[in-house]
């Protein structure tokens, strides 16, 4: 677990303690000091809702609780749950009214029922649709006309990216990750013309706000959805003759490729990717199953181990994510349908007060901001 400096809590260089937090009982006498250590234990599994509230109690905790160190500690413990209690769906509606909702995940899965909210998003424009381009760290990099935020929802932070400015016809975003090196968050863009088959690269960098142009891609064919970031690089699926796994490390901005495990002489529908416990995931159509594969060590391909078949439900899969626990969550045309493969059973899942027109994308509830330091050339949105 991530540590949290002493200068986090407001003490001075001269000393290693933590200035008191005095809390008021009912009897008004101050609740007793705990060590800063144990504090940081408690305060770092609790929900962000319930944290945005005790940054109010005292400036020892508000210094904490804002600091990005806790929130390292913070996302660490939220994002390794197996309950999944601090994972949350993001709902974006398709039409014909353009919302974005969430409801608890945990609540989903283990109370098979929970209420969607609605989100109050500062960048939401009228008629415009909201689409999801990313989810890293409990960051959303979402896109609302040719405009690109990076938000939080679960804080309500936001910010938004300059223009990258290429006199290409087509651009798209393609996928949203972090570069652990610089302790930074990128955003990477693709643009290409019409007739042409090269394909130039941008990548944005949050703590610069600025975009840079990197190697153009060097694969030929269709580049199948957004960008599956694991082991720090993002991967996509490039079709031409064959499927082929093309990655690229945010780090040192390379290209790569990524060798497959041998499926079989059986037809294959169609190839996505997925994220298994940290670890890369092919989840391969056939006629009767959905097969799942995972490398469970990043870059050998001998290390790709078939988990299961998931047996073909009654209507199309739409969507399907693979969870710690070794479920399967999938959203078919209608519905939301949980798989366990120990007893072979499906359950049905039901979101109340949300239209099936939603888009539905697993995130995981951070206090990382979108918005850094004033010298670091971002600026800062509002925040509510």
């Amino acid at each position: 677990m991530a540590t949290v400096s002493n200068s986090t809590c407001g003490e001075s260089e001269n000393t290693n303690q933590t200035p008191p937090c005095r809390v008021p009982t009912e009897d008004s006498r101050p609740l007793p000091n705990l060590p800063r250590d144990i504090m940081v234990e408690i305060l770092a599994r609790l929900p962000v809702k319930y944290l945005l509230r005790l940054r109010c109690v005292c400036k020892p905790w508000r210094s904490l609780i804002s600091s990005p160190e806790f929130a390292k500690a913070h996302l660490s413990l939220a994002s390794t749950n197996t309950d999944f209690a601090h994972h949350r769906l993001l709902l974006i509606s398709r039409c014909p009214v353009y919302d974005v909702m969430s409801c608890s995940l945990y609540n989903v899965l283990h109370k098979h029922s929970d209420t969607a909210v609605e989100l109050d998003c500062l960048f939401k424009v009228p008629h415009r649709r909201i689409r999801n381009k990313g989810c890293c760290d409990g960051l959303v990099c979402v896109a609302v006309g040719e405009k690109v935020f990076l938000w939080n929802p679960s804080t309500r932070k936001f910010v938004t990216l300059p223009d990258s400015e290429m006199p290409y016809h087509y651009s798209e975003m393609k996928g949203f990750g972090y570069d652990d090196s610089i302790d930074d968050y990128k955003v990477v863009r693709f643009f290409s013309s019409t007739g042409c088959h090269e394909v130039q690269v941008k990548v944005y960098t949050l703590r610069s706000d600025s975009w840079r142009r990197i190697r153009d891609f060097p694969h030929r064919g269709f580049l199948e959805g957004l960008g599956t970031f694991v082991n720090g690089s993002l991967h996509w699926i490039v079709v031409s003759e064959s499927y082929n796994i093309v990655s690229l490390d945010l780090a040192k901005e390379t290209y790569g490729e990524v060798l497959q495990p041998e499926y079989g002489d059986d037809y294959l529908h169609d190839i996505t990717l997925d994220i298994l416990n940290g670890c890369l995931c092919i989840v391969l159509y056939r006629d009767s199953c959905v097969d799942v594969w995972v490398m469970k060590e990043y870059g050998i391909r001998e290390s790709w181990t078939k988990l299961g078949a998931v047996p073909c439900v009654s209507h199309p899969i739409d969507r399907l994510w693979i969870l710690r626990n070794g479920e399967v969550l999938l959203r078919t045309q209608d519905r939301l349908v949980r798989y366990s493969p120990k007893d072979g059973t499906f359950s049905h899942l039901t979101v109340h007060n949300c239209p099936w027109l939603f888009g539905q994308y697993p995130y995981v509830e951070s206090l990382v901001s979108p918005q850094v330091d004033a010298d670091s050339g971002v600026k800062w949105q509002h925040q509510y």
